[in-house]
């Protein structure tokens, strides 16, 4: 199917614009298999840090891996990842401090974040904001990001 996708992106049409660039979905632990002909990865949501930097570091793979991290906006919406989507898991603990303090989802996202970057890793994340768009940007641009 990759090869396909990229073969779409060739002939007259697109003559004088960049190559297509192809990136697929990777689960932590899980082998690339197919996916590894990609250009990139974008790793699924996991609160597992260590577990998805030795997953990284196991792979044999030259592309671009961003990890997702979702910036959680109750402990209601928490718990609503653990029931509907199999694969994430979100631990108790980061529940209950959802609990008690709701813009605790986006200080832990942002822990996420300094701990992707400083295992060094990987090539930066996919940021899932949900509906917390505004105070994202916000508290990305006083923190110097770009």
């Amino acid at each position: 199917m990759l090869s396909e996708v990229r073969n779409f992106g060739t002939g007259a049409l697109f003559e004088g614009y960049p190559d297509f660039k192809i990136g697929t979905v990777a689960k932590v632990g899980k082998p690339l298999g197919w996916r590894a002909a990609a250009d990139f990865l974008f790793v699924q949501i996991t609160y597992a840090p260590h577990r998805l930097v030795e997953w990284r570091r196991s792979l044999d793979y030259n592309g671009g891996v961003y990890v997702g991290v979702l910036v959680l906006a109750s402990a209601r919406m928490a718990r609503r990842v653990n029931a509907t989507i199999p694969d994430i898991r979100v631990p108790e603990r980061i529940i209950d401090k959802l609990e008690s303090d709701p813009a605790y989802g986006l200080d832990f996202a942002l822990e996420q974040i300094e701990t992707i970057r400083d295992s060094g890793a990987f090539d930066g994340v996919h940021l899932v904001p949900v509906t917390r768009f505004r105070q994202v940007a916000e508290k990305l641009q006083s923190l110097g990001a770009k």
